[in-house]
């Protein structure tokens, strides 16, 4: 390995090239299968034309999360403080489509900085390494900030209304356990319901939050590198906050939810320890669904976007190869096949985290996306079964036209297959390494006492 700023040399390949072992192995080698038009081609036939319709949501509602953890300084032990800024993007179809003044080919700069200060972004501040909140151990302070945030007016929809706390009890049907405490580890059932978000613990007297459950304190530790568990409660509290906002709008009006869109930047999933929530997050927007339907109104398109990973490498490479306006979902045994190149090492993949189903689709126009749609299903009761229903389009026969017309209006040049909603979230959700993440650092020094 090169130190720091080390080049390597431009002459280091002669030795490998000359070596006639290296010659005599690569003569004994051939392709598995050889590489060509054929294969892609073979793939791209399973490709079929997507479906269209011309009906666009009339309210669109993008969301993204960014987080910043870097130590503050270079002096030992490390010193974290997590920063995490989410941002939802929410307007009206019929003011993007006003953005253009007619009879003019350009955008009205007044009406674009309208629709940008619809952006709302919320801030959270959390504990990390060698940081005691309120005097509390480091893993302790993190759970009560993780508490004392997820429950304040910043997450309730509408201010004074539910928030992220009050959601997890409806998610769960009102009451949580929690089995054992998450400061000494002691085995003693708590049980929460709502008014009652407290529990103290028999063993060490700590003070145990219904927030707990999501066990994002797990990966905190007093002096290591603690940017995971800031990252998981991002991821969290982003996907938390969406199904919050939906519960409030469909509570309020079930037409306005009917005729939404919801984007999020990422898989519809939950990952590492609050993964749990992504079965409740299912079955909650299954519900949704069925209000709907019994209201005879379409359901809400609810899909997450993926810019990078191994689904949207596999798309980019085969895009070439790929007929515009062409879609396929993406099955078990597909991503087996043709993307992990292994096989499937559960009977269902993404059976502890996803709650929504990847479809490939390149548009009209040739862009390529990753494109995640919410599980028609309220529960994934039979591994096998399930493995294979949800990967069939007929079971999104309700969704899949809206979601591609919704991304064949939104997309944009500006960035490599990007839609305008998500970009703008992101715009406002993000962090930046310099200048961000610098004042940061300096405001952490200079309050941390």
């Amino acid at each position: 390995m090169p130190y720091e700023g080390q080049q390597a040399s431009k002459r280091g390949h002669i030795d490998i090239v000359k070596n006639d072992d290296v010659k005599k192995f690569l003569s004994e080698c051939s392709y598995l299968t050889q590489p060509g038009d054929q294969a892609a081609e073979s793939i791209a036939a399973l490709y079929q034309p997507a479906p269209k319709c011309y009906e666009l949501p009339r309210l669109v509602v993008a969301s993204d999360g960014s987080a910043y953890s870097e130590p503050i300084d270079k002096k030992f032990p490390s010193t974290q403080v997590g920063y995490v800024k989410t941002s939802f993007m929410a307007f009206d179809m019929g003011d993007y489509n006003g953005l253009v003044t007619p009879g003019s080919p350009f955008v009205d700069p007044y009406a674009a900085a309208s629709l940008h200060n619809k952006a709302r972004a919320v801030a959270f501040t959390l504990p990390g390494s060698n940081v005691r909140y309120k005097g509390l151990r480091v893993q302790d302070g993190f759970r009560r900030a993780v508490y004392e945030q997820l429950s304040d007016e910043r997450t309730q929809i509408p201010r004074g209304g539910l928030s992220v706390k009050d959601m997890l009890y409806h998610l769960e049907g009102g009451q949580i356990a929690i089995e054992k405490c998450p400061s000494c580890g002691l085995e003693c059932p708590h049980l929460f319901k709502k008014g009652e978000d407290e529990s103290a613990c028999s063993g060490c007297g700590a003070t145990v939050y219904v927030t707990d459950s999501l066990r994002i304190h797990e990966q905190i530790s007093d002096q290591g590198d603690n940017s995971s568990a800031i990252t998981r409660f991002m991821n969290a509290v982003e996907h938390l906050q969406l199904v919050t906002l939906l519960k409030a709008m469909a509570d309020n009006n079930l037409s306005t939810v009917s005729g939404a869109a919801i984007m999020v930047d990422g898989p519809l999933a939950l990952f590492g320890q609050p993964a749990r929530y992504h079965a409740s997050i299912q079955a909650f927007y299954n519900g949704l669904f069925e209000r709907c339907a019994a209201a005879c109104l379409p359901p809400p398109v609810i899909m997450g976007l993926q810019k990078d990973g191994m689904v949207m490498e596999h798309a980019r490479a085969l895009s070439p190869h790929l007929e515009n306006g062409t879609f396929c979902a993406i099955s078990d045994k597909y991503r087996a096949e043709f993307i992990n190149g292994i096989a499937p090492l559960t009977d269902n993949f993404g059976h502890e985290t996803y709650y929504g189903q990847d479809f490939i689709y390149k548009t009209d126009s040739g862009r390529i996306f990753d494109v995640c749609l919410a599980y028609p299903f309220a529960n994934k009761q039979n591994r096998k079964d399930f493995s294979g229903q949800k990967a069939d389009p007929k079971n999104y026969d309700r969704w899949l036209a809206r979601a591609f017309a919704l991304i064949r209006h939104l997309e944009f040049d500006l960035y490599e297959n990007s839609v305008v909603p998500v970009a703008l979230a992101h715009r406002h959700a993000s962090i930046s390494l310099s200048p961000g993440g610098t004042l940061l650092d300096v405001l952490t020094k200079k309050h941390l006492s």
